[in-house]
């Protein structure tokens, strides 16, 4: 921020000129930045700053008339927070507090956009005219289950068969907040972060069953990056032969409430029953 001229028709003040964010990993990001003043710094808040407020002076009027636009900005760990204002040289008293604006509850800032005027050579400077704040959350839990496409006990004695047609839904089923390339640029940093081997060995009712199988099954869902889509598959079973096909679903819950929910193309067959509850791949 620059500091106050002093007055007269000879100072041209620019006042909010710059902002940047420290993420939680220290890595430092700006936007387009202004080119006077001095930075200060600001409370740090360890959930993320998830609100913000403004404050922007009027256009002046032209002729000798000294425009700042951009002038302050106030930070807020969450809406019952203390405010936190950044610390560097304030001139509150230029211009009105645009109100303030929060994330979503679970979510913080974590992307930014400034509008900066040019340097006006002999005009009227005004520097930072504008900001945009994106917000983010955070993967809170990953989920796992096996959804039962069809369970035959078997056992009649009879060698008589059946066609099952089974028509089931994969790919991504739902997503709240998030639009279709979001939702699978999450599920790909998901992907690359878990393991499914404890989950596919409590979902196996023995261990006649092959955990491998159920571990492909559970994977799939996140890496079948499509928009929802129908599968329909047919079998062959004798009534005397006990089958079960179950299919891969994984939600993700987002800090924010949000979630995503994807289903996969592999399927796992076996001749006893799994278990269909969901279990966690990711906390």
């Amino acid at each position: 921020m620059e500091a106050y001229g002093g007055g007269g028709s000879s100072y041209d003040d620019t006042a909010l000129n710059s902002i940047c964010l420290v993420c939680n990993n220290y890595m430092e990001i700006c936007s387009k930045k202004g080119f006077w003043g001095s930075w200060g710094e600001s409370s740090t808040c360890a959930q993320g700053f998830g609100g913000v407020d403004f404050q922007l002076e009027a256009f002046q009027g032209g002729g000798n008339n000294d425009d700042t636009a951009g002038n302050n900005l106030a930070i807020y760990c969450n809406p019952s927070s203390t405010e936190y204002k950044i610390s560097a040289i304030s001139i509150s008293g230029w211009g009105d507090w645009q109100g303030r604006r929060y994330c979503r509850t679970g979510a913080a800032f974590c992307g930014i956009q400034t509008r900066v005027e040019a340097r006006q050579g002999k005009g009227d400077d005004t520097a930072l005219n504008g900001v945009r704040l994106d917000c983010c959350a955070k993967v809170a839990s990953v989920m796992v289950r096996l959804n039962p496409l069809f369970e035959i006990a078997g056992g009649s004695g009879s060698e008589s068969s059946v066609t099952y047609t089974k028509t089931f839904s994969l790919g991504l089923l739902s997503s709240s907040q998030f639009d279709q390339r979001t939702s699978f640029e999450i599920a790909t940093a998901v992907s690359a972060e878990v393991s499914y081997a404890g989950a596919a060995a409590s979902a196996s009712a023995s261990a006649s069953v092959n955990t491998n199988s159920v571990s492909s099954t559970f994977s799939s869902a996140l890496n079948t990056r499509e928009e929802k889509r129908s599968e329909t598959t047919t079998w062959v079973v004798k009534f005397s032969d006990p089958l079960y096909v179950y299919q891969g679903r994984t939600t993700i819950h987002m800090s924010d409430g949000s979630a995503i929910e994807m289903g996969g193309e592999f399927l796992v067959q076996a001749n006893e029953k799994l278990s269909t509850a969901s279990y966690p791949i990711l906390q």
